[in-house]
């Protein structure tokens, strides 16, 4: 009896880590993206950008690389985000106001099939004084793990902050 117990664990165990094996990347590769999306916003701005927004223009050839470049891989609709102020609005009031940021914790709970929960702790800095605010905010993405929209955000005061 023991030894059919033994065997029936053993077997069952085996069956979990082939079938864990075997689970689909979805999850693993929509935080990924998200991931990625949350250092490309929080992160610099780095020269690449600084440059972008040095342009004249609302929106300058330079600027709409640097979006192609860094946002059209991990984003469904680029421009509908930048319109709804989702992409580079922290970047931008950084940049104008003379602040550099990154990201020092990035947290990415999954809650429903294609929604996520984050939160980022950003720690931005300016002549040598450094603060810290923490944004909070849900992702939903598609079924080709792109990010459609960010919902129910609380910036922690960030772009208060980041104001002269």
């Amino acid at each position: 009896m023991k030894n059919l117990a033994m065997k029936l664990f053993i077997l069952t165990t085996l069956l979990a880590l082939v079938a864990g094996c075997n689970a689909p990347k979805e999850n693993d590769e929509n935080m990924e993206t998200i991931q990625t999306f949350l250092e490309s916003e929080f992160t610099g701005p780095n020269d690449e950008l600084k440059a972008a927004f040095e342009q004249d223009g609302a929106f300058p050839p330079e600027l709409k690389e640097y979006v192609e470049e860094n946002y059209k891989p991990l984003v469904m609709d680029w421009e509908d985000m930048l319109n709804a102020n989702h992409i580079l609005v922290f970047q931008r009031m950084a940049f104008e106001n003379g602040y550099q940021m990154k990201p020092t914790n990035i947290d990415i709970q999954k809650d429903e099939d294609l929604a996520y929960e984050y939160e980022v702790k950003v720690e931005y800095s300016k002549n040598g004084e450094t603060n810290t605010a923490t944004v909070k905010a849900r992702m939903n993405l598609n079924e080709k793990g792109k990010i459609v929209t960010i919902r129910n955000m609380d910036d922690g005061g960030l772009l208060e902050q980041l104001k002269p």
